[in-house]
C-alpha cells in the first residue's frame, strides 16, 4: 500500500473502469475513489474494484503514489475489513453518520492498523456540523489526513452534482483550522477556479463534475479540471 503522508490535491472519485482510471493518471490526480456503497450509481464490487486499484499500483511503481480511496457509508470496520480482503486500498472515506468511536473500533483489524483516512461531512455552518468537526478532530491519529467537505444529502451521499456553499468556508472556521480540507461539491470546468479562489481548499475532490455518465468519466473533463486545480493549489 501506497504511504498516505497529508490529504490528495486532487482526487477524482466514483471511478468504475479500467480507462477511467489510466485516464485519471495521466490527467494529474493524485488520488482515485473507488465507491462501497450499494445505492450508488458508481458502485463497484470489492472484485471490480480490485482490477482499477491494482491499474492505480502501476503507478506506485513509477515512484509516483496514487492514493486508492475506498468510499464506504455507515459501513462497520468488520464490513471495510471484509473489502480489503479482496481489493487492496490506501485510504478508508467515511462518508456516512459515522462517529470517531469508528476510528478506535477500526484498530481491531489489522488491514487497518495504518491505513488513511479521510471523513466526508457537510458544513452549513451550525451547531451540529461544528460540534461533529470538533468531535473527530480531538480523535484525530496519524492516520487522519482531513475532512471532505461536501453538500449535504442523506440519500445519495455525496456525487450529486449540487454545489457546496464555499462563502461558508471563508474565512476558514476555527474548527477545521488544525486538519486539511478537501472541497467537494458539484464542482466542474466551468466553477472550478472560482471554488478554489473562494474556499481555498487544501485540495478538491470531483465526481459528476468529470463525467459523461454516473460511472462513466469524461478524459477531456479530467485534463481540464486536472489543469486548472494543479495550477491553482500549487505551493
Amino acid at each position: 500500500m501506497a504511504t498516505a503522508t497529508r490529504l490528495p490535491k486532487i482526487k477524482f472519485c466514483g471511478l468504475t473502469r479500467s480507462e477511467d482510471v489510466r485516464a485519471a493518471i495521466a490527467h494529474g490526480a493524485d488520488a482515485i475513489g473507488l465507491n462501497f456503497y450499494p445505492p450508488s450509481p458508481r458502485y463497484v464490487t470489492p472484485e471490480t474494484a480490485r482490477g482499477l486499484a491494482e491499474i492505480g499500483a502501476q503507478r506506485d511503481a513509477m515512484g509516483s503514489p496514487l492514493l486508492r480511496v475506498g468510499v464506504f457509508v455507515n459501513a462497520s470496520p468488520f464490513e471495510v475489513d471484509q473489502v480489503l480482503s479482496v481489493c487492496p486500498l490506501d485510504c478508508i472515506q467515511l462518508h456516512g453518520d459515522e462517529t470517531p468511536d469508528w476510528l478506535t473500533e477500526s484498530r481491531a483489524f489489522p488491514s487497518m492498523q495504518s491505513i488513511a483516512f479521510i471523513k466526508a461531512l457537510p458544513w452549513r455552518d451550525c451547531e451540529e456540523d461544528r460540534e461533529r468537526v470538533i468531535s473527530w478532530t480531538s480523535m484525530a491519529d496519524d492516520r487522519f489526513l482531513g475532512f471532505l467537505v461536501d453538500v449535504y444529502d442523506p440519500i445519495q451521499r455525496g456525487g450529486t452534482g449540487k454545489t457546496a456553499r464555499w462563502d461558508l468556508l471563508v474565512p476558514r472556521p476555527q474548527e477545521f483550522q488544525s486538519l486539511p480540507v478537501l472541497l467537494a461539491g458539484g464542482l466542474t470546468t466551468e466553477n472550478i477556479g472560482q471554488a478554489i479562489a473562494i474556499a481555498k481548499p487544501d485540495g478538491v475532490d470531483v465526481a459528476s463534475g468529470i463525467e459523461i455518465r454516473p460511472g462513466v468519466k469524461d478524459p477531456l473533463k479530467m485534463r481540464a479540471i486536472g489543469d486548472i486545480a494543479r495550477q491553482l493549489l500549487a505551493g
